[in-house]
């Protein structure tokens, strides 16, 4: 029979809280205020579709105005909470590249605070929507082996800094399976 080797002892010590390190002292890259604009036009956009139609049930006689009007009134209410949203939403988007993970923040009322280390992240892509084009603004998307839930995206970035995030990142997960 083969001899049993001795368990090696497993030990997991308590740190105390006031030695954990604080990740809120990285200072966060904010994303691009033309994210803003891009959002704003979609709306603008939404609000002409909306427009239209109401031109269209109009004519055709299949509302009375009086609904239409409070159709219109409503969806200029939705259009308005919905930048007010955004307007905040904006200002608390940020990220921060680390050598061993990225952390990414957003929130309005609540704020979510996502970090992903390197060893975690399967892929890494860029996107760019119609809109994203005509603002020159590129969003990177970050999945993970953990699923949809820990998986980012980092909306409003420049088109260079979105490609650099997309490398960087990229190579990281390169020399994390080279170092396995």
């Amino acid at each position: 029979m083969a001899a049993i080797e001795p368990e090696a002892t497993f030990t997991n010590k308590a740190i105390p809280s006031k030695e954990l390190p604080d990740y809120r002292l990285e200072s966060l890259e904010r994303v691009s205020k033309r994210l803003l604009s891009k959002i704003l036009a979609g709306l603008g956009v939404f609000l002409i579709v909306m427009i239209i139609v109401a031109a269209i049930l109009y004519t055709r006689d299949l509302f009375a105005v009086r609904y239409i009007i409070f159709g219109l009134l409503g969806v200029l209410f939705l259009m308005g909470l919905i930048s007010t949203y955004h307007y905040f939403a904006q200002k608390n988007y940020g990220f921060v590249v680390r050598e061993k993970d990225i952390l990414f923040q957003k929130g309005v009322l609540v704020m979510r605070t996502t970090i992903i280390p390197f060893n975690r992240v399967q892929h890494v892509s860029t996107t760019q929507s119609l809109f994203d084009k005509y603002f020159k603004l590129k969003n990177v998307k970050i999945f993970t082996a953990g699923g949809q839930g820990s998986d980012i995206k980092i909306p409003g970035l420049t088109p260079e800094k979105a490609l650099h995030i997309k490398e960087w990142i990229a190579h990281k997960i390169v020399e994390e399976e080279v170092d396995e």
